[in-house]
Formats: C-alpha cells, sequence, structure tokens
C-alpha cells in the first residue's frame, strides 16, 4: 500500500458531503472554525444593539414628546455608549473570527493541495489520457482556491447572514407575536419562490454548468497550446469547432439558467422585501383596540418592527447570494473526491536486490480501458543490450515502452526487471531502475540547472555540469547571460527542441538508471542537433539495458535486436540482417524508409 501522508488519511475518510464533508477535511482546523463560527454568533448579537437603543430611545422621546425636557440625558448617553459598546464588541469578533477562519483556509488548502499532488503522482498514466489537462488544473487550482476563499470568508458570512433573521424573528415575537407573525410571513413565501433554483433540477442545471466550464477551460487550454498550428493554417476562432462548440454551449446553458432563475428570484426579493405589507394591517387592527394611553407604545412597538424587519431582509439577499457558492464548493469537494477515489498504482515499501538489468515481458496482455492493444507478448532484453522497436504507427510499441516503467498495469501476464515483477517491486526502486527520455520534452519554469537536477536530486552543481557536457549542452548553456541560472518558460519556451531534447538527455545521464527507455529523441531533429543528440545518446546508453523506440530505421542497424511490433503483437524479431533476409514486414519498412531517404525534387528548365 501506498505511504500515504496525514493530510491524505484525511481527506480519504468517508464520506460526507457539504459542510460536513469541508470540516472533514479540516480536520484538527475545524476548531478553528468552530470558535471562528462562535465568534460570529457573539458579533451577530452585538449587531442588534443599534436596533434595541434606537426602539428605546425613540420610546424615550414618544413617551416625552410633550416635555422633551423631562427626557433622561444619562439614559440617553447609557444608550449612545451601549450602541457604541456592541458596534466594538462586533467589530472585534468579526477580526478575531475572521483571523481564525483565514488560518484554517490556508491550512486546508495546503493539505488538500499535498494530498491532490502526492494522489496524481501515484495514479497510473490512464487517469490522465482520460481526463484532460484542463480538468485536473481546474481542480487543483479553481476549486481549491474556491474551497480556500469560501473558509477564509464566506463561512463567517453566510453564519451571520443565517443567524441574523432567527435573532431578529425571535427578538420579534418576544415583543408582540401578532406583529412578529407579520414580519414572518413574507419569509417562507420567499423561500417557496426561490425554492425551483435550489430544488433537484435546479441543482441538476447547476452541474450541467460547472460541466460545460470545465469542459470550456479545457478546450480553451488546448486552443492556446494550438495556437501556432491554427495561425499557420490561417484559421479563425469559429472553425477551431470544438472551441467554438463548447463556448457557445456554456453561453446558451447560462442563458438559459438567468431565464429559469431569474422570475423565482424577482419573486424572492419582492417577497422578502414587503413585510410592511404585512405588519401594516395587523398594526391598524391592533391600534382599534388599544387605549389612547397605549398609542405611544404601539407605535414605537410597529416602528422598531418595520425597522427590524427591513433588517432581515439583508442578510435574507446575502444569503441567497452565498448559496451558490456553497453549492460550488460541494461542487469542487466532490471534484476533489472525485481524483482521490481513482485507483492508483498498488505500491511496496520493500526495496528488494536485483539480479541484473534484464527486461522481459511473458505472454503480455493490455487495453486502455476496452481498447486491446497487445496481445500474448513475449521478448528478453539482456543486460547491456540495445533491442529496438518498430512497425506501424498504433501497432503498440509506446505502450510497451511505458509498460517498462509502469505507467499502466498489464492486465495478464508480467514484465519483470533484474527477475523481479515491476508490480512487486517499490514505486521509488522502478524509478530508480528506469531511465525514460521521451519524444516530446517537457521543461519546467525554474532554471536549466534544476531542470537537469530532476534526474537527480541529490547532485552537485559539477555533477550537473559534467551531464550537460556529456549532453552536448554545456557550452549552448555557458553562453547564456545567466548561464545555468537561466529560467526557462514552460515546456521550455525559449529553448530550440534539439537544445530541449539535450536538457532532457543530461537528465537522463545525471540519474544514471541501469535501464533507459528511449522514444527516438532525433525523429524531429535537423541534422547538426541529430549529430549532437546521437553523440549525447551514446552517453546514456553506455553499458545500459535499452529500449529504443524507433522512427529512423538507420539509426538502428547495429542494435542487438529489433521487434517488429503490429496490431498488439510482436511479428518478427531478430537483427537488421536476419530481418531484411527474411523479406516480411521489417524489409518491407526499410524498403520505403531506403527509398524515403535517397529521394529528392529534380528540377527541369523549362524550354
Amino acid at each position: 500500500m501506498a505511504d500515504v501522508s496525514i493530510y491524505e488519511q484525511k481527506l480519504q475518510l468517508k464520506r460526507k458531503t457539504g459542510i460536513p464533508r469541508l470540516l472533514e477535511i479540516a480536520g484538527t482546523k475545524s476548531i478553528l472554525l468552530i470558535f471562528a463560527s462562535l465568534l460570529a454568533v457573539v458579533a451577530v448579537l452585538a449587531q442588534i444593539t443599534p436596533f434595541l437603543t434606537v426602539f428605546l430611545l425613540v420610546q424615550e422621546l414618544i413617551g416625552n414628546i410633550g416635555n422633551l425636557k423631562a427626557i433622561d440625558q444619562s439614559y440617553v448617553w447609557s444608550l449612545a455608549w451601549f450602541t457604541l459598546g456592541g458596534v466594538a464588541v462586533s467589530g472585534i469578533m468579526l477580526y478575531a473570527g475572521g483571523m481564525l477562519s483565514h488560518i484554517a483556509a490556508f491550512n486546508i488548502l495546503y493539505e488538500i493541495r499535498v494530498a491532490l499532488a502526492g494522489k496524481l503522482a501515484r495514479l497510473p498514466m490512464g487517469f490522465f489520457t482520460r481526463n484532460a489537462s484542463g480538468r485536473v488544473k481546474k481542480v487543483l487550482s479553481e476549486d481549491v482556491e474556491r474551497i480556500e476563499l469560501f473558509v477564509a470568508h464566506h463561512i463567517l458570512d453566510i453564519l451571520q447572514a443565517a443567524v441574523l433573521p432567527v435573532v431578529s424573528i425571535t427578538a420579534l415575537f418576544v415583543l408582540d407575536w401578532r406583529l412578529g407573525l407579520g414580519a414572518v410571513i413574507p419569509v417562507p413565501l420567499a423561500l417557496l419562490a426561490q425554492y425551483s433554483m435550489m430544488n433537484e433540477s435546479g441543482l441538476a442545471l447547476y452541474k450541467q454548468w460547472q460541466e460545460k466550464l470545465s469542459s470550456m477551460n479545457g478546450t480553451i487550454v488546448e486552443y492556446v497550446r494550438g495556437m501556432p498550428v491554427v495561425k499557420v493554417f490561417n484559421q479563425t476562432v469559429g472553425a477551431f469547432k470544438r472551441f467554438a462548440a463548447d463556448v457557445y454551449a456554456y453561453r446558451d446553458l447560462t442563458l438559459h439558467w438567468i431565464k429559469v432563475s431569474s422570475t423565482p428570484f424577482g419573486g424572492f426579493i419582492t417577497l422578502l422585501s414587503s413585510s410592511a405589507l404585512f405588519i401594516t394591517p395587523i398594526a391598524i387592527f391592533l391600534i382599534r383596540a388599544v387605549p389612547e394611553d397605549g398609542y405611544a407604545s404601539l407605535i414605537t412597538t410597529v416602528f422598531l418592527f418595520l425597522f427590524i424587519s427591513m433588517g432581515i431582509a439583508v442578510p435574507m439577499y446575502k444569503l441567497m447570494t452565498l448559496v451558490p457558492l456553497l453549492i460550488q464548493v460541494s461542487t469542487g469537494l466532490a471534484s476533489i473526491d472525485d481524483i482521490l477515489d481513482e485507483k492508483e498504482i498498488a505500491d511496496t515499501q520493500s526495496k528488494q536486490s536485483l539480479q541484473d538489468a534484464e527486461i522481459k515481458f511473458k505472454d503480455v496482455v493490455f487495453a486502455y480501458e476496452q481498447k486491446p492493444v497487445l496481445n500474448g507478448v513475449s521478448f528478453t532484453v539482456h543486460p547491456g543490450t540495445v533491442t529496438a522497436l518498430v512497425g506501424p504507427s498504433g501497432g503498440g510499441k509506446t505502450t510497451i515502452a511505458n509498460l517498462i516503467g509502469r505507467f499502466w498495469d498489464v492486465k495478464t501476464g508480467s514484465v519483470t526487471i533484474g527477475g523481479m515483477d515491476i508490480r512487486d517491486m517499490a514505486i521509488e526502486q522502478l524509478n530508480e531502475t528506469v531511465s525514460t527520455v521521451f519524444q516530446d520534452v517537457f521543461l519546467f519554469f525554474d532554471t536549466i540547472e534544476e531542470n537537469i537536477r530532476m534526474g537527480n536530486a541529490e547532485a552537485s552543481f559539477a555533477d550537473v555540469q559534467a551531464a550537460a557536457k556529456a549532453a552536448q549542452i554545456h557550452e549552448f548553456i555557458e553562453s547564456l547571460p545567466d548561464g545555468y541560472q537561466t529560467l526557462i518558460g514552460e515546456g521550455g519556451t525559449y529553448l530550440s527542441g534539439g537544445e530541449q531534447q539535450r536538457v532532457s538527455i543530461a537528465r537522463a545521464i545525471l540519474k544514471d538508471a541501469p535501464v533507459v527507455v528511449l522514444d527516438e529523441a532525433t525523429a524531429y531533429a535537423d541534422p547538426e542537433n541529430e549529430a549532437r543528440i546521437q553523440a549525447a545518446l551514446a552517453e546514456v546508453l553506455r553499458n545500459k539495458t535499452v529500449v529504443i523506440i524507433a522512427h529512423r530505421l538507420y539509426t538502428i542497424t547495429d542494435v542487438d535486436q529489433i521487434l517488429v511490433i503490429n496490431n498488439g503483437r510482436i511479428e518478427e524479431s531478430g537483427t537488421h540482417g536476419e530481418l531484411l533476409a527474411e523479406s516480411g514486414l521489417y524489409k518491407r519498412m526499410w524498403d520505403v524508409h531506403a527509398a524515403a531517404r535517397n529521394w529528392n525534387i529534380d528540377t527541369e528548365e523549362k524550354k
């Protein structure tokens, strides 16, 4: 079983939803959120103070309306100080609660991202082929950031918006249950009008909106990455059909959502603001039954009810605007849980000594989802030898190479290195044993030195330089203004394809793994870069067990073994000379390759 961090242990607890799930993820930090919530409740109670003091002040004024000099000045001042005290307490409590919620939010943000990064590192490559990078980016960036913002700011906002109406309505019922009933009647009516936005169909519509947004994000990333192709072929945004379709689908669903929501939301706002329509008739009815000396008290009470009922509407509005944020957070938590629930590659912590660096495939069967790719593949790569994989596109060459690095697990059969099934080998040990040089190089936004050091984090600067020299890239790096400290953009923005390849080869040299899997790096190189890359590869491959995916057949004429892969099977195997003598698929491929190399354009002057 994988070495799961304490952060992932918290996240993998099974399994609540919404706010309870958020508290579950928060773990010990949920105590901070509970304290912050209690402080927010105290702040809400303190916010009621101005309503109470205004009521008492108006009562004092109306009671002495014929003799204002009789007003108790000390009483008025005490009300003023009481109001200031309530405002101060509210501010202090909100500040303290905000600090606690921010601390909790930053810790939760850190823990979720660490856990997700660890999880992604242990997922098979199949996960990344099934999921667009835009979707994964949305979870790691947008969803996690939204949770952080929600915890830091909106949890307390929601709590205040929910508690303030409850406290206010309770106070109104204590003062006069009849007027309180008039103040409360609009609330359930408003919520009923809003129900169509929050019921099952409304939530389903919101989920569809989130899915459309995620899909659009993915196609935007793809569109930006493919911009050179779009420009070269003079394509417009409209011509990029998938991009345009996703944008239009998002627009149409958003407009539909607005249309569906506008009527119930308008009813919600109208009803919530109409408490005076219910309080006034009740007040008129009550005033007829009150003796004249009770008019002043009743008018003061009605004034307070109208004042507070308007105050109830504001937090209710705010609560309804915050509910969609709660839904977004719940959806984001579900997306995070979807990744955490993905089946990862089984790991073991024990490292065992290998007999040698021999690679052996035995009756390997593999399929992507339900699509068969390899069927009964068996071969051996002896220690210190080079085996080339050739064959038509889609035949299974890359899959074989990826299975050596355990990017996926085989369905049946086995892959062994040094006599050990790689499924029984610790992932860390397998990564130390196998080095892969990809055809499509990815360089991180970091210095050239750190990009090379990815091959061996413990390597000294001298080791990095030695690897760069062996990879034929040292002189180029030294020619840069900042040398090895030069920052390169995501994907190697500031390096040519050949320079990126040589940095990648320097990584492999620095790693010095006994097994090297090479997706031929010279496939798209110009002659000058090809010569340098071939010289660099000679350093990587020396005394290693090597598997090469070959694209240029003339580069593998001297290898120890060639496997011709076609339709998921090994159709032929042998040396270059042996395969040419068989006059099979390899011979036909070689003839086509030789003809292509000798092909040129003849020009003839027109007379």
